[in-house]
């Protein structure tokens, strides 16, 4: 499996993780529940599967095989990884329902992220 397969599997991750993460979150939302270690815990996961894929991404480019990658590209994988950190900042490390919605939206646009991040990856979008 070549390095561009591999960056192209972890880019379905994350969308994955994170949309898996965004519904878990509000069900809990939706159940009254609080935030709660292993939320956090799979939450803190994010930023470092983020961190992985631009490694790869940029161990690609240093290949030369990110010429043809819209800037935007990477300005959507710099979100990724961002987004939760600033949202921790944002809460100030509040676990009440109100933060348990925040974060479940965060990862569901996360999962945004991701996607448009690879369509505009592979430039299957014409915007």
């Amino acid at each position: 499996m070549g390095l561009i397969q591999i960056h192209a599997n972890l880019a379905t991750a994350v969308i994955l993780f994170n949309a898996i993460l965004g519904l878990w979150g509000m069900v809990k939302f939706f159940r009254g529940d609080s935030l709660d270690g292993n939320y956090l815990g799979a939450v803190a996961l994010s930023p470092i599967l983020g961190l992985v894929q631009m490694a790869v991404g940029l161990a690609l480019v240093s290949m030369g095989l990110g010429a043809n990658v819209r800037f935007v590209h990477y300005l959507y994988g710099a979100l990724v990884i961002i987004s939760v950190p600033a949202t921790f900042a944002f809460t100030r490390g509040r676990d009440d329902r109100g933060a348990v919605l925040l974060y479940a939206a965060v990862m569901l646009l996360i999962s945004a992220f991701g996607l448009r991040a690879q369509a505009t990856g592979y430039e299957l979008l014409p915007f």
